[in-house]
């Protein structure tokens, strides 16, 4: 055995009895105030009897001993299993690549690449069923049985980064063996919570919430009885609770911060954030939520709990990065929407560094484009297949240019420069002419698959330039005043080459409606659709979004200087079926009943990007439906 797991293990072991220690003082402290509780009431019928010892004592002790002892015995035996046990207990089903959703395969895919990361035996992972707030707890004693349990919530509203610093929290458990410490003390405290669990079994019993034509018979007795026995139990509850809290908070913030240090990465903050505008926050309604409280990601407890283990969401926001409630305190996310996200989102000893300060749009802000800009025919009829696309021959000057980051700079430029004037390329345009003319002799489906390939090339540029450099982009796309937004997110792809991209900011559907709709305005801009019809296609996918007096709030086509980046940055925000959801009431209510354009077709490809999903399926299906519908 080395110097260095020796220590390990000296350290394990000294938490270990300072944990039993504690343990102890809590069981110690429960039988003290139960006895002096029962004694106030042998006192108030028999003035002779002691408080602190009177005749039902030894029997009361003895009871408590039994049940407490009983328990942990209990509780020692069934999680003979490690990690699966507690999955067991807690009615969690086990994820099966073979067997699973999108959502449950892209867990598991990431914590095989967290598994192979750190070198650890990839663990087991379970899920919640019936749990919608975000949350997740690993147990296990060994590599072979340590486990994963992620709550439904957690699956269905996290999308792959938000999820990477869920795992990446639980994987800093499993090497820093608190999550083995845990597994123990959940047996160590089982004798002072099991009473509480019975009686709200007990009372769940009488409870039959899908069943409303069914009730028990003997539901008002359960019901009683089961709160008896909680009540009796809420007191072990309440010493374990107060014990948890004095020895277990401060770590929460120790293993945010070593989270974070662990991958490099900001991800777990992201976790958090979208904890806070998350409807259900992280609470586990399960008569289990108070044993496995010290061993969860977030607060399994309610809000209004007293002596909660881990610190308040916004707490432990501030701690990662305090410059982020600095003027809001997260009270409205919403007011973040002015804020250099890019920046927010910074470590503190970074923040003052150039590379990291983000690029905002030229000012005065354009109006949306009411209308698409004008190709010729070809180019509004069938979009090109992407391989044949990708593979179609271009010009010797352009091939040229895209082989240096110069060369491929200018070709973007260029490229910008046709889409907004077509015919007439002002005189002065401070870009080659030549390859202007040479792009004008191509079919102008290829121009943004150039785009893409040259947005590849352009290298690595200090921060100062690359502003400089997608300034001038975003002055050309918006010199008339309007801006399209297959243009918008051609920049958004510049910006992302250019790791200027700034990270989204977790937001409720709520409070980013007035964005969805902007959006959709956008989006049917780009359609080869006549204006009475857009407007009958605008209000239909309203219906499936708003509310009817929502509906009646944007009946009409704002008119105000529009940020497409900023609308694109809070859209990208919010949970991850919301944001499927909008994409898929786009695709059924713009493209469900004709033919896709190329601009359409490189809109939607791109929104899919944007918005964190692959496109490749949805641009497949685009193709195969243009074909069955031309036929």
């Amino acid at each position: 055995m080395t110097l260095r797991e020796v220590r390990h293990y000296l350290i394990e072991n000294k938490n270990m009895m300072w944990s039993i220690s504690m343990c102890l003082l809590a069981m110690t402290l429960t039988i003290f105030i139960l006895n002096v509780t029962l004694g106030l009431a042998v006192h108030f019928f028999d003035y002779t009897q002691s408080i602190l010892w009177h005749v039902l004592s030894p029997y009361l002790l003895i009871l408590l001993l039994l049940i407490i002892g009983g328990s942990a015995a209990y509780e020692f035996y069934v999680f003979r299993e490690g990690g699966h046990s507690l999955a067991k207990q807690l009615n969690a089903r086990k994820l099966l690549l073979l067997e699973s959703t999108p959502e449950e395969s892209a867990a598991l895919k990431i914590t095989d690449q967290l598994a192979e990361k750190f070198a650890l035996q990839t663990p087991s992972l379970y899920v919640l069923p019936d749990e919608v707030g975000v949350n997740a707890l690993t147990a296990g004693f060994h590599s072979k049985d340590i486990v994963i349990i992620l709550t439904w919530g957690a699956l269905q509203n996290l999308d792959e980064l938000e999820l990477h610093g869920l795992m990446a929290h639980e994987f800093n458990q499993i090497l820093s063996g608190e999550a083995i410490e845990n597994t123990k003390l959940k047996i160590l405290y089982s004798g002072l919570t099991t009473f509480s669990q019975w009686g709200s079994k007990i009372a769940k019993l009488g409870f039959k919430p899908y069943q409303k034509n069914k009730r028990h018979k003997f539901e008002t007795i359960l019901v009683a009885i089961g709160g008896v026995i909680w009540l009796t139990g809420s007191m072990g509850i309440l010493i374990t609770r107060f014990i948890k809290y004095l020895t277990l908070s401060r770590r929460t913030f120790r293993n945010d911060l070593k989270t974070m240090q662990l991958i490099d990465s900001h991800a777990n903050l992201q976790t958090l954030l979208r904890i806070y505008v998350h409807h259900a926050g992280s609470q586990i309604h399960s008569v289990y939520s108070e044993a496995i409280a010290h061993m969860c990601f977030a607060n399994s407890l309610s809000p209004q709990s007293w002596m909660n283990i881990h610190p308040n969401i916004e707490d432990r926001i501030h701690r990662l990065n305090p410059l982020i409630l600095q003027d809001s305190q997260l009270e409205n996310l919403k007011k973040l929407q002015s804020r250099d996200l890019f920046n927010l989102f910074m470590p503190m000893d970074e923040y003052e560094d150039e590379f990291h300060v983000s690029w905002t749009s030229p000012q005065p802000l354009p109006l949306l484009r009411l209308s698409p800009i004008s190709f010729a025919l070809n180019d509004a009829i069938k979009p090109l297949n992407p391989e044949i696309r990708h593979n179609i021959s271009r010009p010797e000057l352009v091939q040229r240019a895209l082989q240096t980051a110069t060369g491929s700079r200018e070709v973007m430029v260029a490229i910008l420069m046709i889409r907004q004037y077509r015919e007439f390329i002002p005189p002065d345009a401070a870009v080659s002419q030549a390859i202007i003319d040479a792009l004008l002799n191509m079919d102008g489906r290829v121009h943004v698959q150039i785009f893409h390939e040259a947005c590849g090339n352009i290298g690595n540029m200090p921060a100062s330039i690359a502003r400089q450099f997608l300034t001038r982009l975003a002055l050309i796309i918006q010199e008339d005043g309007e801006i399209g937004l297959l243009d918008a997110l051609l920049l958004e792809r510049v910006k992302y080459e250019l790791n200027l991209m700034p990270m989204h900011t977790p937001s409720a559907l709520e409070d980013v409606k007035p964005q969805i709709v902007r959006l959709i305005d956008a989006l049917l801009h780009v359609q080869q659709i006549n204006s009475p019809n857009q407007l009958e296609v605008r209000e239909r996918i309203l219906q499936s979004i708003l509310t009817m007096q929502e509906i009646q709030q944007y009946s009409e086509i704002s008119d105000e200087p529009i940020d497409l980046a900023e609308i694109l940055n809070d859209i990208a925000g919010l949970l991850l079926r919301d944001r499927l959801s909008i994409l898929g009431v786009a695709e059924m209510c713009l493209w469900g009943d004709r033919i896709i354009t190329q601009d359409e077709m490189d809109v939607l490809e791109l929104l899919y990007w944007r918005f964190g999903f692959e496109s490749d399926n949805i641009v497949e299906q685009m193709q195969k439906k243009n074909s069955l519908m031309i036929i």
